[in-house]
């Protein structure tokens, strides 16, 4: 049997899109984002005006859930993320140095960086948002499949990104 931080890290390399919860004075928001894996967190790319963009601009924080959908009932298994999350700077050196940094799931060829860096910069309100993960959890299968209860474990998330191939 796997460990929580192993299936944490099975489900964050196999899954491409995370939900992101965000508040503002309207209350909360959540949306759904395709991301890219870093170390010890995540980057998504999103317009400046988006409503969740607009919230970690004024609160610097976010959660956000990765799941399987396609996972039958009784094999529902996620990961619930807590992050610090900002702006990346819309600099040439900034957006470069977030594509470098990416874990090895979703490294491009070294040869395309300077054209992946050129097309985030090409559109002008385009920004990459980096969450930083500081607390995770993963669902409580037990819970659920003996009581029915939606239940959560907390998880070392230096353990998960281990697993993922670099701390």
């Amino acid at each position: 049997m796997s460990s929580p931080e192993q299936r944490a890290a099975a489900i964050l390399a196999s899954q491409r899109f995370v939900v992101i919860g965000t508040t503002d004075a309207d209350g909360p928001w959540t949306a759904a984002a395709q991301y890219r894996l870093r170390p010890r967190g995540l980057y998504v790319e999103s317009d400046l005006g988006s409503r969740h963009a607009r919230a970690i601009a004024v609160s610097g924080t976010a959660s956000g859930v990765v799941y399987d959908s396609s996972a039958a009932v009784a094999d529902a298994d996620g990961v619930q993320l807590a992050f610090s999350a900002r702006e990346v700077d819309a600099t040439e050196p900034a957006v470069r140095a977030i594509l470098a940094s990416r874990l090895p799931r979703d490294a491009g060829p070294v040869a395309e960086l300077d054209d992946e860096v050129a097309a985030v910069l090409a559109v002008p309100t385009k920004r990459l948002y980096v969450l930083e993960v500081e607390r995770a959890y993963v669902f409580d299968r037990d819970a659920w499949r003996s009581r029915g209860t939606d239940a959560r474990i907390e998880i070392e998330a230096a353990d998960v990104w281990a697993a993922l191939g670099r701390p």
